[in-house]
């Protein structure tokens, strides 16, 4: 789409009405003003070549009722220009999405609205009302989960990308990044909106199931006929809510009988009867002045005439038409990787864009704002700006030999939480969390392999897939009575041993494979089985450290120096279902044939061909951007997106908020 200086001088006069502090840049509305049309020009060049950024936040914190503390935070002008930009393309596609009993960051929609609906509840017959609160509403959203909702909007990919980084750019407070992956910024232009999109399925779930909802931000409500429905609905409702990882305040969550009053959004609620807030005192300000017949009066200052809430200024009258993202505009997934192959290629930087330079000829060009992932293969090179934009950006680099061996990550500071890690040193000394969390590891990487095997041997069975498959159940069945943590990891041996061998004998001819040899691999097979572990590795690396977390305690795998425990752990249920399934489609439909791969060099190793190297990365970029829905969420979101959500659960497992790891587990 193409952003014109209509729309920027629209958002702009908004911006402008509002608050005047600066943001991070030090830029004041007053001095943006100076150079209005400058300003617009440099913003609308940045959006149309798909080279803007957002810069983090400016934060603070606000003292809360209960003693706590609330991060607020304040975009840079520019950012508040494109937020609002955004809001308006949103309005139409977020206003058809929307239901009748949400009324928070809705234009035309008020505190007195909510009320008023909720009370033709309550006025005709008794109820029992059910009011909520939902705990650290905007600090814990999930940002995968709100991302799926945006692309089900189908906005433009520009759109869904640029909100991408509003979302994610962080916040600064007293001279400190902060980004822990998760949440909204309170006070950003967008925030309302998209917090409100989260909860929207939530919205509509409890109207499928006949309650009596009204919802206003992270404050709802619900009437129900007796106590009992209004526990079981209570009960409902938590369950709706974590699968969206989110959790109810105690403190603020009540049930209240037909005789008790209760207030909701101010209002005060007491049998069939609402009463408003009363009005705010009016500041006694002015002065005292005498009258001519010598009687004193006070002159107050003249009040502003409030201004009446409105839809956006740029929206137009009727719903617009917006076209659904095409496959090729898949660049807009958030995790998309940049594979560089050719050796003596060169990637450098120009005008916020990555250039892949081989032969001294442009081979590609691609906006930064759209790179999550650089791979560099062998002897490949890269800018003192490429590097820096790429830590700027917190974009990983990593290392490869040409072979595909791993050598190392390139990335910027970790985003680590003390808290996290001063509760996952806890857990790692605790032997039961442990022993926990590592059955529950190993149990779904059984049956994900099982049923890996189950779909394959339906087209070609074999005597040794059958072995395998009874090999896998029984192990599977024995895990809770391992009496030791070695004992496990001796049932999850014996089972990848049965495993493979049962895979092998699921691949077409001439292809052949028995077990896993690695460093080096001495088989096509196991060549593309190392180079697929070590992609997916760093995958589930990233987003280990996106989410606050530290890499290195994990609970199935051993702790040692310089191995990522936490990541091996999460790998293991995706190994059978991304890697290993990838592989066997590749041999199985003749993609990738014996002729791809090199002879075995002096260590016996076995490794892809350069062009077919290429082909292969293809592939694994095509099956990570294939969409399954999610068990847990219940949304339909890509592989990427669920290692994501994986990740997200065990940090709901650390923290206390299930008990034990909840894995993804494929159907059988």
């Amino acid at each position: 789409m193409n952003f014109t200086r209509e729309q920027l001088k629209a958002a702009w006069q908004q911006v402008r009405r509002r608050s005047r502090q600066a943001g991070i840049d030090g830029m004041t509305v007053d001095r943006f003003a100076r150079d209005l049309d400058e300003y617009l020009s440099q913003i609308q060049h940045h959006l149309n070549a798909e080279t803007y950024r957002a810069l983090p936040a400016k934060g603070f914190y606000l003292p809360k009722a209960n003693g706590g503390k609330r991060s607020i935070g304040i975009p840079t002008v520019r950012d508040r220009i494109v937020q609002r930009v955004l809001l308006e393309e949103l309005y139409w596609p977020l206003e058809e999405t929307f239901l009748d009993c949400s009324y928070a960051y809705r234009p035309g929609r008020s505190i007195h609205g909510a009320a008023r609906h909720f009370s033709t509840y309550t006025q005709f017959q008794p109820c029992w009302v059910l009011k909520a609160d939902i705990a650290q509403f905007f600090d814990r959203l999930c940002r995968s989960l709100l991302l799926t909702q945006l692309e089900q909007l189908d906005l433009e990919p520009i759109l869904v990308q640029l909100l991408e980084q509003q979302i994610s750019a962080g916040i600064v407070i007293r001279g400190q990044y902060q980004n822990f992956g998760q949440g909204v910024l309170q006070g950003a232009i967008l925030s309302g909106a998209l917090a409100n999109l989260y909860l929207t399925d939530f919205d509509r779930r409890s109207l499928a199931a006949g309650l009596n909802l009204v919802r206003y931000g992270d404050d709802f409500a619900i009437a129900t006929s007796s106590r009992r429905q209004a526990q079981q609905v209570l009960e409902c409702v938590g369950e709706w809510l974590a699968q969206v990882y989110l959790t109810l305040n105690p403190n603020k969550t009540h049930i209240y009988s037909p005789d008790d009053e209760f207030t909701f959004l101010g209002y005060r609620f007491l049998g069939h009867q609402f009463y408003p807030p009363p009005p705010p005192k009016r500041p006694e300000t002015g002065e005292w002045l005498l009258s001519p017949s010598g009687v004193p009066y006070r002159r107050l200052k003249p009040r502003r005439t409030p201004r009446v809430s409105r839809p956006p200024r740029g929206s137009d009258s009727s719903p617009m038409g917006l076209p659904m993202a095409h496959s090729e505009h898949l660049w807009s997934e958030r995790m998309t990787s940049l594979y560089i192959t050719d050796q003596g290629a060169y990637l450098r930087v120009k005008n916020q864009q990555f250039e892949v330079f081989y032969d001294r000829q442009l081979r590609v060009k691609v906006p930064a704002s759209r790179v999550s992932y650089i791979v560099l293969f062998g002897c490949c090179n890269m800018s003192h700006g490429a590097v820096s934009l790429a830590l700027r950006r917190r974009i990983p680099v990593m290392f490869l030999s040409q072979k595909g061996r791993y050598f190392g990550r390139l990335y910027s500071e970790s985003h680590a939480k003390v808290d996290y890690l001063t509760r996952q040193v806890q857990c790692a000394l605790d032997s039961e969390f442990t022993r926990l969390q590592a059955e529950a590891i190993v149990a779904a990487k059984l049956h994900n392999s099982r049923a890996l095997l189950l779909k394959l041997n339906r087209r070609r069975p074999t005597d040794a897939a059958f072995i395998a498959l009874e090999m896998l159940a029984s192990c599977r069945d024995k895990l809770s009575l391992a009496e030791s943590m070695d004992a496990l990891r001796g049932y999850e041996g014996k089972a990848a041993s049965a495993y493979f061998q049962g895979l092998g004998s699921l691949f077409a001819d001439p292809f052949t494979f028995s077990k896993r040899t690695k460093r080096p691999p001495t088989d096509p097979i196991n060549s593309m089985m190392s180079l697929g572990y070590t992609l997916l590795s760093q995958n589930v690396h990233s987003f280990v450290n996106l989410a606050g977390l530290h890499p290195h305690f994990g609970n199935l795998h051993v702790p040692r120096d310089n191995h990522p425990a936490l990541v091996s752990d999460l790998m293991e249920e995706f190994r059978a279902q991304i890697v290993d399934s990838l592989v066997a489609y590749l041999v199985n439909s003749k993609i990738l044939t014996p002729d791809d791969f090199t002879l075995p060099d002096e260590r016996n190793g076995v490794y892809l061909q350069p062009h077919a190297l290429k082909k292969y990365l293809k592939h694994w970029e095509d099956k990570l951007l294939s969409e399954i829905t999610h068990p847990h969420t219940q949304y339909k979101v890509s592989l990427k997106r669920c290692i994501e959500l994986q990740v997200r659960e065990y940090l709901a497992c650390l923290t206390g908020e299930v008990e034990v790891y909840r894995p993804m587990l494929w159907k059988v």
